[in-house]
């Protein structure tokens, strides 16, 4: 049983998650960028007369902004509707990450009713064959996971622990995988334990 994690890590190459690749941040700018460009349309109707060089010019830079804060929009509801996935690319620098800790054991929970999780969980598996030369405990009967990926080792806080979700947790969300770190005192002090649920 896994309780709920405690704290979330947003990283992406050691700072925030790029703009382009944050649903929520871009859904933001993009609403706020139509916000700005439908106020500056109607601002034009209080315009004086004589000036229709100077409001024909900021009619077409509304309309521009308008336009782009659509599309940011669309973006942010690609990206949210998009399966988690790991290229080949992505897999290798999780195996790479991965081999900085070559004593430690690890376990992929997830749930086969979910297939985006379950197809998720397979790829995490096998870059974590190719990074520690083992293949990973695999269950996939979980009937409740927690959204996201979750990263569970005995004492989180250790420097195991710190060093193990400051590393693959870094890869992770560089491939725009949410991830969680936790704790659970029955798991062996090298034993890293990884839930992947649905997205958050």
């Amino acid at each position: 049983m896994v309780r709920r994690p405690a704290r979330w890590h947003y990283r992406e190459n050691g700072c925030a998650m790029s703009l382009f690749s944050d649903p929520s941040l871009l859904n933001g700018l993009g609403e706020g960028l139509v916000i700005l460009g439908l106020a500056g349309q109607v601002s034009l109707f209080f315009f004086p007369e004589g000036r229709r060089i100077l409001e024909r010019s900021l009619g077409v830079l509304f309309t521009v902004v308008v336009i782009g804060g659509v599309a940011l929009t669309w973006r942010a509801e690609k990206l949210q509707d998009a399966d988690r996935d790991l290229t080949p690319a992505q897999q290798a620098t999780l195996s790479q990450a991965i081999s900085q800790f070559p004593t430690v054991k690890y376990e992929v929970l997830t749930s086969r009713a979910d297939k985006e999780a379950h197809a998720l969980a397979l790829k995490i598996a096998d870059a974590l064959k190719a990074g520690s030369g083992a293949m990973p405990r695999f269950e996939e009967t979980m009937r409740a996971p927690p959204m996201g990926v979750v990263l569970i080792l005995r004492g989180r806080d250790a420097d195991l622990g710190r060093h193990f979700v400051d590393t693959v947790g870094r890869v992770l969300m560089a491939a725009r995988i949410a991830v969680i770190s936790d704790r659970a005192a029955d798991l062996d002090d090298d034993t890293v334990r990884i839930v992947v649920g649905g997205k958050p």
